[in-house]
C-alpha cells in the first residue's frame, strides 16, 4: 500500500527511449510498443496515469506470484516474506522507479519474476510439464527484452539434468526440443512484426552495432588491414579517426592512466550511439538508403567486421570481458562470492538433492547468463542487471528459515 502511494503520487519519468517506444520504432521492443499503443489507443494523450496504474499492478501481481510459489516450496516465516516483498518491491520506489518510467523493465522484471518461479517449482516437483508455461511467458519476454534470451541455456541445462537424473530422454527429449525452438519462433515473430509495421521482414537490426562497440575501443590504427571489402575499410576508418579524434580509444585511455573498463562504461554511448551506430547510419545514407535499410546494411556490415577485430585484439577483448563482467556482480569478490555459492549448490545439490540448493544453482545460473551475454554485447549498467539484486537476500532469508525450522524441531 505505501508503495502504491509512493507510486501514484510520483510523475511519470520520460527517457531518451521513452520517446522511441511510444513512436512504435525500428530496433524496439514488440510486446512494449504495442502494450504502449494499446494504452495511447484507450486513453489518448492521458494515458501517464494509467500506464503507472497498470505496471504497478503488473510487478505487485507478479511479486505475489513469486512469493507464493517460493512460500509453497519453502514454508516461508511471515516476517521474511514480509521482507522479500519489500525487497522485490524496491526498484518501484528507488533508482529505476519501474512503474513510473517509460521503459521496458516494468514489464519484463514482472515476467522475470514469474519465470523463475515456475522453473523453481520445476526444478523442485521435478515436474518437466511447466515446459509449456516457461515457454509461453518466455516468448513474451524475449520480445521485450532480447537479453533474456540467455534464459534458455540455464533451462535447457536444468531440464537435461531432471531428465539424465530420471533417465527418461525417450519420454521427455520434447522439452529440450521445446526450448532449443524458442529462439527461433521469437526471432521469426519478430520478423513478423517488423514486416508489418515497417515492410521489412529482419530481426532488430542492434545486435553487431552493440557487439562490436568493445571490439572498436580496443582497436589499433593497423586493423584496418584485416579487411577486404571496400565498404569494411571505409567504415572501419570512418569510426577509428572519430573515436582516436575524441580520444576514445583504449590505448588513448591508457595513457591517461584510467580504469578501462570504467572508461568504457562512462563512455559507452559515445562509442556505441555516437559513433558505431549513427555515423554508420550517414554512411549508408550517402549510399541512397532510406532509415530501415540504413539499420539493416549497418548491422550486417558491423556483423561481418566483429570477429576478425575480436580474433586481432582477443587478449585485450577478453580482459575487457572480464572486468566488464566483473562490474556486473559489483566487484571480483562479488563475482568469487556469487561463483562459490554456486559450487556450494552443486555439491549439495548432487550429494543430497535439497530443494535451498536448487534455488541457489537456478538463481545464480540465471544471474551469471545473463549477466555474461550483458558483458559480452554492452556495459554491465543496473538497468540491465538489477533483475537479480534480490538474489542473495533471499539466499540469506531461506538459510535463516532452514535454521530457525531446526531449532523449533530440536526443540519439541
Amino acid at each position: 500500500m505505501i508503495v502504491g502511494v509512493f507510486v501514484i503520487n510520483k510523475d511519470i519519468i520520460y527517457y531518451p527511449d521513452s520517446y522511441t517506444f511510444l513512436d512504435m520504432a525500428f530496433n524496439h521492443s514488440p510486446v512494449y510498443c504495442i502494450f504502449l499503443y494499446l494504452l495511447t489507443a484507450v486513453f489518448g494523450d492521458n494515458f501517464e496515469l494509467p500506464l503507472i496504474l497498470s505496471q504497478f499492478g503488473i510487478i505487485v501481481l507478479a511479486t505475489r506470484f513469486f512469493i507464493k510459489s517460493l512460500n509453497k516450496v519453502f514454508k516461508i516465516h511471515s516476517v521474511g516474506l514480509l521482507i522479500i516483498q519489500l525487497i522485490l518491491m524496491a526498484p518501484c520506489v528507488y533508482l529505476h522507479f519501474l512503474c513510473n518510467s517509460i521503459l521496458t523493465e516494468a514489464i519484463s522484471y514482472s515476467l522475470f519474476l514469474i519465470i523463475f518461479s515456475y522453473a523453481l517449482k520445476m526444478f523442485v516437483e521435478e515436474k518437466l510439464s511447466y515446459i509449456y508455461k516457461i515457454s509461453l511467458v518466455l516468448f513474451f519476454l524475449v520480445l521485450t527484452r532480447g537479453q533474456f534470451i540467455a534464459v534458455v541455456p540455464v533451462l535447457v541445462l536444468t531440464v537435461g539434468y531432471l531428465i539424465f537424473k530420471d533417465k527418461s530422454f525417450a519420454k521427455n527429449y520434447k522439452y529440450l526440443i521445446i526450448l532449443v525452438a524458442l529462439p527461433f519462433i521469437t526471432s521469426l515473430t519478430e520478423k513478423v512484426y517488423n514486416k508489418i509495421v515497417f515492410g521489412h521482414f529482419v530481426n532488430n537490426a542492434m545486435n553487431y552495432v552493440h557487439l562490436i562497440s568493445s571490439p572498436f575501443y580496443i582497436a589499433n590504427e593497423d586493423d584496418i588491414n584485416l579487411f577486404d571489402e571496400e565498404n569494411e575499410k571505409t567504415y572501419f576508418k570512418l569510426i577509428y579517426d572519430s573515436l582516436y579524434e575524441a580520444e576514445l580509444t583504449h590505448d588513448q585511455n591508457f595513457s591517461i592512466e584510467t580504469d578501462d573498463y570504467k572508461f568504457y562504461e562512462h563512455n559507452f554511448t559515445k562509442i556505441c550511439n555516437k559513433r558505431v551506430y549513427k555515423l554508420g547510419l550517414e554512411f549508408f545514407e550517402e549510399k541512397g538508403l532510406d532509415y530501415y535499410e540504413q539499420n539493416i546494411a549497418l548491422n550486417k556490415l558491423c556483423s561481418k567486421m566483429v570477429f576478425p577485430l575480436i580474433k586481432q585484439n582477443l587478449k585485450t577483448w577478453c580482459i575487457l570481458f572480464f572486468k566488464n563482467l566483473k562490474n556486473a556482480f559489483g566487484s571480483f569478490k562479488g563475482l568469487l562470492m556469487f561463483l562459490v555459492l554456486l559450487g556450494y549448490g552443486i555439491f549439495f545439490l548432487i550429494k543430497n538433492n535439497s530443494t535451498i540448493y536448487k534455488f541457489i544453482v537456478l538463481a545464480i545460473l540465471f544471474m551469471l547468463a545473463n549477466n555474461a551475454l550483458i558483458a559480452l554485447a554492452v556495459h554491465s549498467i543496473k538497468r540491465y542487471i538489477f533483475y537479480f539484486d534480490w538474489v542473495i537476500f533471499v539466499v540469506l532469508i531461506l538459510f535463516l528459515n532452514e535454521i530457525l525450522k531446526n531449532k523449533r524441531i530440536d526443540e519439541c
